[in-house]
């Protein structure tokens, strides 16, 4: 009994040791991050910085946090910013953001309010640390303008992570889920109220096929390429107007970009018919667009559906026989 009471209490003190340096560490190491980005273009500000949280827990909270980009004229305030890990598994991080932070674009203030606002990132327990997975999850989130307008959604969800099996493809998701748009825009788009006040979706999921893993501390210096970006959905839902696209694109040395998407549109004719009333295509012209949309359908069996492929040729794209001009490039 004494040499299990002795065990438990140099196992202990060895579990209570590792806590500590683990505590130092994060915190000098964290410090440090803070200081080399303030060093550069960015300016970083923050009140105090303290880790607590034994024994199970790396718990690190910021206060008064201020990161500004001057070249990008842009800044976040927050008055408190969360980083916490389990002591035993310091590789998965989440991060905890305020109910309401600040954000400066160009001059122009916005607040974020959230109901709960989340970030969880885990790397691999090795010395590349290598990137397993990101998610960025906000419920009822609310951007405000200083003047009142504002942009509000019911979940935003964004989400990457190592495709299962492979060692540098990943998984891209976006959705946003009932999203109700400024009144000011609302306006704009829509002037006589015909779709419902609230978009249902939009949702983007996607595969990236890069030529190296992503890495926190990467053998190579040469920053991973996209060599295949494969569009498996995207979606977006407004009233009964939907709009969804699916296909590949593969850029060369240089980012030029070849592939193609396919593209549907359902109830287009209703699309057009707001293009005219917001007034974004005249009146008399309606004719006009209507025959080059319809000559475009490549479906043309299936009523109030237009589908029709974007092809990208040496970085030119074509909708049908319509010259669209040069793709972005992806390098």
């Amino acid at each position: 009994m004494r040499k299990l009471i002795v065990l438990v209490v140099v196992l202990a003190s060895l579990y209570g040791g590792y806590w500590f340096v683990g505590k130092s560490q994060i915190q000098s190491r964290l410090s440090e991050a803070l200081v080399e980005i303030d060093a550069g273009d960015m300016n970083v500000t923050y009140g105090t910085l303290a880790t607590r949280g034994f024994p199970s827990r790396f718990d690190t909270t910021l206060t008064d946090l201020v990161v500004e980009d001057p070249n990008a004229r842009l800044r976040w305030e927050t008055p408190i910013f969360q980083l916490l890990a389990l002591s035993y598994q310091p590789n998965n991080v989440r991060a905890y953001f305020p109910e309401e932070q600040t954000f400066v674009i160009d001059g122009e203030r916005f607040m974020l309010f959230t109901s709960e606002m989340v970030a969880r990132g885990q790397v691999s327990a090795s010395t590349a640390l290598a990137f397993q997975q990101a998610e960025l999850e906000l419920l009822n989130p609310r951007l405000r303008t200083e003047e009142g307008a504002e942009l509000a959604l019911a979940r935003l969800f964004a989400a990457m992570r190592l495709t299962p099996e492979t060692t540098q493809t990943y998984d891209l998701f976006f959705e946003a889920r009932s999203i109700v748009l400024p009144e000011d825009i609302r306006r704009i788009i829509d002037p006589q109220n015909r779709l419902p006040p609230i978009m249902q979706s939009l949702r983007f999921d996607s595969d990236l096929d890069l030529s190296a893993p992503i890495a926190l501390n990467p053998s190579d210096e040469q920053p991973p390429m996209i060599e295949v970006l494969s569009v498996r959905e995207f979606a977006f839902e407004w009233g009964e107007i939907s709009l969804s696209a699916i296909g590949d694109v593969t850029p060369d040395e240089f980012g030029v970009v070849d592939g193609s998407i396919t593209i549907s549109a359902r109830n287009w004719q209703q699309a057009l018919d707001l293009a005219v009333i917001a007034g974004a295509i005249p009146e008399e012209r309606r004719q006009f667009f209507t025959g080059i949309v319809t000559s475009l359908d490549e479906t043309p069996h299936i009523p109030d559906t237009l589908t029709a492929t974007l092809m990208i040729v040496d970085g030119e794209m074509m909708l049908g026989p319509l010259p669209l001009g040069k793709a972005p490039l992806l390098r």
